[in-house]
């Protein structure tokens, strides 16, 4: 695993700034979000888990929803392709096993 710097992971994704649903997103605006993991022992599956779902709620923000967005917004964003792509390129490049292992285990 390689070290990444203990103050902020940038999560960046190509998503609309600001969109009311996922259905209605035709923008490639590149949207970067800083997800921090300076708190956490990414190799213990606690830490691990905690940084997949701060991942998976800078994902929901780049591609539109928020944690104000009702519930069924939030739930068609994460079934976009925006959510499914943002998230992958972030565990890939974080590359951390255990967050790699914890995001592969909730798609299953």
């Amino acid at each position: 695993m390689r070290h990444l710097a203990p103050l902020a992971f940038a999560l960046s994704v190509l998503a609309p700034a600001a969109a009311a649903h996922a259905a209605t997103v035709t923008s490639d605006e590149a949207v970067a979000i800083r997800v921090s993991h300076a708190d956490l022992d990414l190799s213990r599956p606690r830490g691990a888990a905690v940084m997949l779902n701060r991942l998976e709620r800078a994902s929901l923000s780049a591609c539109g929803a928020s944690p104000f967005s009702y519930y069924q917004v939030r739930d068609e964003v994460r079934r976009s392709a925006c959510y499914r792509d943002s998230l992958d390129r972030a565990v890939a490049a974080l590359d951390a096993p255990g967050v790699t292992a914890a995001h592969q285990a909730r798609a299953n």
